[in-house]
C-alpha cells in the first residue's frame, strides 16, 4: 500500500529515513526486544512513526502502538496496517488499555519526556500481566546531557543510571540493567550466555559497558528472560569503519588537491589583476561618478549652514574659555583653599542626614565640555554600563565587597530562620587515613588549590579559627556563637550513615554531648555512595550505601538521641530531617511511613521529612515528603562562561558559570505549587577537590548574594501556606571550604559573608514580624487610598507632609518599605497605615503592584501612587519629586479624579511625556513583551514620567496580570528595567481601558 500521509520531523521523533548513530541506537533496541516477544501481546509506548512496532510484530502475537500524537498514529496505521499490528492515540500516564492485558511493555526513550515518572510506571504495572515484563530505556544523564550549555526542550526530566534503576526497582521485584552506546570497535562474542561482558581500551579493561549513552532495563515480577550481549550494525551504512577510513582518505586527497588548486588560482589571480573585465569597470566608474556628483551638490548646499554653525561655535568656545578661566581663578584663590575644611564638614552633615556625598571640582578643562557632551551634569557617584549612550548607574546598596572586619554584635532572633549546611569533616579519622593518606582532612585539599584564570579566588584561606580541628570542643562552641551573632539561626549537619557505619561521627557526638554548642540543629542524610571523585556516582566507590527498610529504620534509631535533644529543630513538634538524594532509596514512600511511625513511637507527633532538590528530583509529592528544599548549585540556571575568561589554564576541562546570572534567574523563579524551602549559595567552586576539572561559579559578589538571600526571606515570610515553624530557609554553606562556599571568614573577604547575611536577616527580626506579611483590611474606610514606597529615609518627611495636606479626606494609606528601620519610622508617623516590608527589587513599581493587587477588590474610587524615590542621577530629581507631591495631594485632585467619569489617570502636567526614541531606547525589549502580554494596540502616546499620579483602579486593572517574579535584582540602573517599561505603559493601559489621561 502506498502511504499517502507525510510525517514531518518534529525535532525529537526518530524516522526511518534518518541515518548515522541515531539509526543504530533505535534499531538495535527494537531488534533486542524482538527476541523476547515471540507469540506475546506487546504494548509499544511512544510508538511514533511505527517502524519499531512493525519490527517486533514480526514475532509477536499482537502489537499495540500507543503514541500521544494523533498524526503519528494515523500515519502508522496507514503505513503498517495488518491484523497483528495497530496504533492508538494515548498517553504514557493514561494508557488506553484494560488492566492485565499485555505480556510485554516496550518503552524506548519515553520516560525522560515526562515529569511524573511514577504515574507512567504505575500505568505500565496496571496493563501488564502478573507474569509479564518490561523493557524500558532512557538516556543516561551523566553522559547524555550533564554538560555545559546542553539544552533539549523535549526532555523534561532525565535520569542518572542509579536513579533510573532505583525507580524501576520500586515497581518490579526483579530488574537487570544494560548499557548502550555506539562504538567503533572489534566485537568478540561468545556463545555462553552466562559469560560476562568486558570493555577494553588502551588503558586496560573495565567491567560491563563503560560510559553508556543509554540505559536499558529489563524488569518483571517473575524470572527474567535471558537477554544476550548483542550488537546491531548496518553493513552498508556510512559509519562502517572501513567506509569511514576510505572517506577520510578521500577527504585528505581532496584537501591536498584543493590546496594545490588554490595556489594555482592565487598565481592566476595575480596575473589577471591588471586586466579586469573592462565593461564591468566602466559601469562601476559611471555609478561612482554619479554618486560623487550628488555628494558634491549636497556638500555645496550644506556649506553656508556649516559656516554659520562654526561661527556660533567660536563664540561659544570663547565664552566657555572665559568662564573656565574665571572658574579656575576661583579654585586657585586662597579663600577657596582655606574653606576646604568647611566643604568636608558639609559632606559630614549630608551623610548624617542620609544624603549623597557632594563632589567639588578641582580643575575645569574646556575639552571635557566639548567631547561626549551630555546634558546631565557629571557626577562621580554615577557609573555607566555602556560608554555611549549612557544609562546612569547609581549606588543602591551599602554591602561591602572588600575585606570586612569582625564586629561584636548581639544575637538576633529572626523569622524566617536561616539554617546553614555544615560539613563535620575537618578532623582526621581512620577511613580518610586509609583512602587518602595519614592525617588527611578537607584542609589538605583546600590549601593546595590554585587559581585557574585571572581573578579566580583560590585558595580560600580561613581566618578567625584558622585550619581548625573539630575534635577540639571550643571550635564548635565558637562557630555556634559566631553564627547566631550574624543572623544564622541553626546548622544542618551532614550525616554520613552507610549500612550501620557512621563516618565523621566524632564532631556530631561531641556536639550532642556539649550544651555549650548553643545553636539549633537538624540532620541531612548524605545518602549516596562516597567516591574518590566526590560526586556520589558509581565510579571508584570508597564506601557504598545499602538501602533497605531495615537499614533506614536502624539509622533513625541511631538519630533518636539527637532528635530528642532540646536544640534539635522541630516543625510543629516534629523533628526536621532532610534527605539529600531521595530518588535512589528503594521503597521511598514506604520508608517515609516507617520513619513517621518510629517517630511517633519515640513520643513525637511525627517526623517532618524534606527532600533536597538534587539530580532531577524536585517534587516532594512524588513520595510523600512534607516539603522540598532547594539545593544550589543543583537546579541553578547559568551559561558556561569559561571561554570568556582571560588567562584560563590551557588544561582546564571543567565548567565556569556566571554567579550573577544564576542569582538573576533564581530570584525570578515562579513559586511552586508545593512547599519548598529556598536556599542561597555563595561562590560555589570545587577547585580544591577537582582541580582543573572543577565547576566554578565566577563573578561572585556580596551584593548579589545578599539579594538572593533577601528574595528568599521575603518569599518565606509571605508564604501563607507555611506555619510559624515552617518559616525556614537555608544557605549553602557554613564551612564547605573545598567547594568554595562558606560563611566562615577568609583572608579575602574577612567577615564579609557574615556581614552581608546579617544585613538581610536583621530586617526579619521577630519584633518586626507585623510588617513581613501584614493584614490588609477586608473593607475600605475611605473612597480614597494612597500607595507609597519608601527606600530613602531622607525623603520620608516630604511624603508625610504631602499626605497631611489631604487629612480631612482620611484616605487609607499603604506604605511599602525596604528595611525594618524604615517600617518603624513610618509606624511612628502614620500609626494607622498598613506597612509592608518588601525586597528592594523593582524600584517603586513592584511594591506598588503588590499593594494594588491586594486592595483592588476593596472598590476604591481613586488611588494615588506616590513615592519617596530620590533620583540622585538627576540634578533636578529632588525638585521634580517635591513638585509632583505638592501637585497631586490636593483637594483639587481628589475631587477631579472622581468628578470626571472618563478620567482614568491624573498626573502632574510636566511629567506627562510623549513616547519617543530617546525615552524608549533602553525600554524596547521589556515594553514589547508587556505590550504583547497585555494585548495593547496603538499604544504609543503619553506616560507619567516619575510614576506619581492618581488613577481609577479599573483604568489600570490589566497591571494585575504582571507577577512579582518578573523583576530582576536591583542593579542601580536609571533606565531599561522592567519597572521602567511598566512606567512607560501606565498611560497606554489607561487609554486602552477606555479612559483619558490628563495633567494637573
Amino acid at each position: 500500500m502506498t502511504n499517502k500521509k507525510i510525517l514531518k520531523p518534529d525535532g525529537e521523533r526518530f524516522l526511518p529515513e534518518f541515518n548515522g548513530t541515531i539509526e543504530l541506537e533505535h534499531y538495535h533496541r527494537y531488534f533486542v526486544a524482538l527476541d523476547l516477544v515471540k507469540d506475546k501481546v506487546v504494548l509499544d509506548i511512544a510508538s511514533g512513526e511505527g517502524f519499531g512496532s512493525e519490527i517486533i510484530s514480526r514475532q509477536a502475537q499482537t502489537v499495540i502502538g500507543v503514541d500521544i500524537s494523533q498524526d503519528a498514529v494515523d500515519y502508522a496505521n496507514e503505513k503498517y496496517a495488518r491484523d497483528t499490528l495497530s496504533f492508538v492515540c494515548g498517553s504514557a500516564t493514561d494508557i488506553p488499555l484494560s488492566d492485565n492485558s499485555v505480556d510485554v511493555v516496550v518503552s524506548f526513550e519515553t520516560i525522560e519526556h515526562l515529569s511524573d515518572h511514577a504515574m507512567m510506571l504505575s500505568e505500565i504495572k496496571r496493563v501488564l500481566k502478573d507474569d509479564g515484563f518490561l523493557v524500558i530505556s532512557s538516556p543516561n544523564k551523566l553522559v547524555y546531557s550533564d554538560q555545559p550549555k546542553y539544552e533539549n526542550p523535549f526532555h523534561v526530566r532525565e535520569l542518572y543510571t542509579a536513579d533510573f534503576s532505583t525507580l524501576v526497582a520500586r515497581y518490579f521485584q526483579n530488574t537487570r540493567h544494560f548499557g548502550q552506546r555506539v562504538v567503533a570497535a572489534s566485537i568478540i562474542a561468545g556463545s555462553d550466555q552466562l559469560s560476562k561482558f568486558k570493555s577494553y581500551n588502551s588503558s586496560g579493561s573495565l567491567p560491563d559497558l563503560s560510559g553508556q549513552m543509554y540505559d536499558i532495563i529489563l524488569a518483571s515480577d517473575q524470572t527474567l528472560p535471558d537477554l544476550p550481549h548483542s550488537l546491531y550494525e548496518d553493513l552498508e551504512g556510512v559509519l562502517q569503519p572501513q567506509k569511514v577510513e576510505a572517506l577520510l582518505a578521500d577527504y585528505n586527497h581532496a584537501r591536498l588537491e584543493l590546496n594545490q588548486l588554490r595556489e594555482k588560482a592565487s598565481v592566476l589571480a595575480d596575473a589577471q589583476a591588471s586586466s579586469f573585465d573592462r565593461s564591468a569597470s566602466d559601469r562601476k566608474l559611471a555609478e561612482l561618478s554619479a554618486e560623487k556628483a550628488e555628494l558634491e551638490a549636497r556638500l555645496q548646499r550644506q556649506l553656508p549652514k556649516q559656516a554659520e554653525a562654526l561661527e556660533r561655535l567660536k563664540v561659544h568656545e570663547a565664552a566657555m574659555g572665559s568662564l573656565i578661566e574665571d572658574a579656575n581663578k576661583v579654585l586657585d584663590d586662597k579663600w577657596w583653599r582655606r574653606t576646604r575644611p568647611f566643604r568636608r564638614w558639609s559632606n559630614s552633615i549630608r551623610k548624617w542626614k542620609g544624603k549623597p556625598k557632594k563632589y567639588f571640582p578641582t580643575r575645569f578643562e574646556a575639552a571635557s565640555y566639548f567631547v561626549n557632551f551630555t546634558p546631565v551634569q557629571e557626577n562621580p557617584a554615577i557609573r555607566s554600563l555602556t560608554p555611549d549612550p549612557q544609562i546612569p548607574l547609581v549606588e543602591y546598596s551599602s554591602i561591602e565587597e572588600g575585606y570586612v572586619a569582625y564586629e561584636e554584635l548581639p544575637e538576633i532572633e529572626t523569622s524566617p530562620k536561616l539554617i546553614a549546611f555544615y560539613l563535620p569533616q575537618f578532623h582526621p579519622f581512620k577511613e580518610n587515613d586509609a583512602w587518602w593518606g595519614k592525617g588527611f582532612t578537607e584542609w589538605t585539599n583546600v590549601g593546595k588549590a590554585k587559581p585557574l584564570f585571572e581573578g579566580h579566588h583560590q585558595p580560600h584561606c580561613p581566618i578567625h579559627l584558622g585550619y581548625y580541628d573539630l575534635r577540639i570542643p571550643e571550635i564548635m562552641e565558637e562557630q555556634a556563637r559566631l553564627a547566631r551573632s550574624y543572623g544564622v539561626s541553626g546548622f544542618a549537619y551532614y550525616f554520613y550513615w552507610f549500612a550501620g557505619k557512621v563516618l565523621m561521627e566524632t564532631p556530631i557526638q561531641q556536639m550532642l554531648d556539649n550544651p555549650r554548642v548553643d545553636i539549633p540543629f537538624c540532620m541531612i542524610w548524605a545518602n549516596e555512595n562516597w567516591t574518590r571523585r566526590w560526586d556520589g556516582q558509581e565510579n571508584d566507590v570508597l564506601i557504598a550505601q545499602d538501602h533497605s527498610l531495615d537499614d533506614s529504620s536502624a539509622m533513625l534509631d541511631y538519630l533518636r538521641p539527637f532528635m530528642e535533644d532540646s536544640r534539635y529543630i522541630k516543625i510543629d513538634g516534629k523533628p526536621l530531617f532532610i534527605i539529600y538524594r531521595a530518588a535512589i532509596i528503594p521503597d521511598m514512600a514506604q520508608t517515609l511511613e516507617v520513619w513517621r511511625r518510629q517517630a511517633r513511637d519515640y513520643g513525637f507527633p511525627g517526623l517532618y521529612i524534606v527532600c533536597a532538590q538534587t539530580f532531577g528530583h524536585k517534587d516532594p509529592r512524588e513520595f510523600g515528603f512534607d516539603a522540598a528544599m532547594e539545593f544550589p548549585p543543583h537546579t541553578v540556571r547559568s551559561d558556561d562562561i569559561a571561554h570568556h575568561k582571560d588567562g584560563l589554564d590551557l588544561d582546564f576541562g571543567g565548567s565556569i558559570f556566571d554567579y550573577e546570572q544564576a542569582v538573576a534567574n533564581a530570584v525570578q523563579e515562579s513559586e511552586e505549587e508545593y512547599k519548598v524551602f529556598p536556599t542561597a549559595t555563595l561562590s560555589w567552586d570545587n577547585t580544591a577537590r577537582k582541580g582543573k576539572k572543577a565547576t566554578v561559579f565566577s563573578n561572585f559578589s556580596m551584593k548579589r548574594y545578599s539579594q538572593w538571600l533577601s528574595r528568599n526571606a521575603e518569599r518565606v515570610a509571605k508564604d501563607n501556606r507555611l506555619s510559624a515553624d515552617e518559616k525556614i530557609m537555608f544557605v549553602n554553606a557554613w564551612n564547605e571550604w573545598a567547594e568554595g562556599t562558606h560563611l566562615e571568614p577568609d583572608q579575602r573577604h574577612g567577615f564579609g559573608y557574615l556581614a552581608a547575611t546579617r544585613s538581610v536577616m536583621e530586617n526579619y527580626g521577630v519584633y518586626g514580624s507585623e510588617y513581613q506579611n501584614p493584614i490588609y483590611p477586608d473593607a475600605k474606610k475611605s473612597k480614597y487610598a494612597i500607595i507609597t514606597h519608601l527606600h530613602y529615609e531622607s525623603t520620608w518627611g516630604d511624603v508625610v507632609q504631602a499626605i497631611s495636606e489631604v487629612d480631612k479626606y482620611s484616605p487609607d494609606i499603604f506604605v511599602t518599605v525596604t528595611s525594618l528601620h524604615l517600617a518603624q519610622i513610618v509606624k511612628r508617623d502614620l500609626p494607622n497605615a498598613v506597612i509592608e516590608l518588601v525586597d528592594n527589587r523593582g524600584r517603586d513599581i513592584r511594591p506598588f503592584l503588590r499593594v494594588f493587587r491586594k486592595i483592588a477588590p476593596l472598590g476604591y474610587s481613586a488611588i494615588c501612587k506616590v513615592h519617596g524615590k530620590a533620583s540622585t542621577y538627576r540634578n533636578d530629581g529632588e525638585a521634580l519629586r517635591l513638585s509632583a507631591l505638592k501637585a497631586l495631594l490636593t483637594e483639587h485632585c481628589l475631587e477631579k479624579i472622581i468628578s470626571e467619569g472618563d478620567l482614568g489617570l491624573l498626573a502632574p502636567s510636566g511629567s506627562l511625556i510623549e513616547h519617543n526614541d530617546k525615552n524608549m531606547f533602553w525600554n524596547g525589549p521589556h515594553t514589547n513583551v508587556l505590550v504583547e502580554e497585555l494585548e495593547l494596540r496603538d499604544w504609543h502616546g503619553k506616560f507619567p514620567a516619575g510614576s506619581m499620579f492618581w488613577f481609577k483602579p479599573e483604568a489600570l486593572s490589566p497591571l494585575l496580570k504582571i507577577n512579582d517574579d518578573r523583576f530582576d535584582v536591583e542593579r542601580g540602573l536609571a533606565d531599561g528595567t522592567m519597572a521602567h517599561a511598566i512606567e512607560r505603559l501606565f498611560g497606554s493601559i489607561c487609554v486602552a481601558q477606555g479612559f483619558r489621561i490628563k495633567g494637573v
